[in-house]
């Protein structure tokens, strides 16, 4: 095996001599270095890369499954969001229609009051009217009967007044 060696370090045509430049052996030291760091560590760099990497993983599902609740979410709001729109809508439709049903009602009732009034008033009127006609036919009577009694006791005596009541009371008897 010495001769094997040996023979390596002896042909520099055929395979690996020794090179005594000190930038280009710790280069190869380096890479020796890392080739055997790679190796050790590699099993436990992949060991935390892949449970990284398993986290990493979940992490994102757990995103995307919570993403898609709040998608869903957002959309049931949304729809809720415009079932109460609707449902507004609804409710002033209802309310404008209502209102012009009170003010209908208050209208007939405004109406009905009005002329219940117009028509005791006309009445009172009518009433007043009549007794001022009444009031005024008793009080020209009045004066025409007294202006005739007058004229009548100027003009007849006394004999022939009796008479004359006499005679009335006869047909007032009969």
């Amino acid at each position: 095996m010495n001769t094997y060696i040996q023979y390596f370090l002896s042909n520099e045509d055929f395979g690996v001599s020794l090179n005594t430049d000190l930038f280009e052996t710790n280069i190869i030291n380096i890479l020796i270095l890392l080739v055997i760091l790679f190796f050790v560590i590699k099993n436990f760099l992949t060991e935390n890369l892949t449970t990284r990497k398993k986290k990493i993983v979940e992490d994102i599902e757990k995103a995307e499954v919570r993403l898609a609740d709040s998608n869903k979410r957002y959309s049931e709001a949304k729809k809720q969001w415009s079932q109460m729109d609707i449902i507004i809508k609804e409710i002033n439709n209802q309310m404008e229609v209502t209102k012009q049903n009170v003010l209908k009602l208050k209208w007939e009732e405004a109406k009905t009051n009005l002329s219940k009034k117009f028509t005791t008033a006309i009445a009172l009127l009518r009433n007043r009217e009549n007794k001022i006609i009444n009031d005024v036919i008793k009080e020209v009577s009045k004066k025409a009967l007294n202006r005739v009694i007058s004229k009548l006791k100027k003009q007849l005596g006394k004999v022939e007044q009796s008479a004359i009541i006499t005679r009335k009371i006869e047909q007032l008897g009969d």
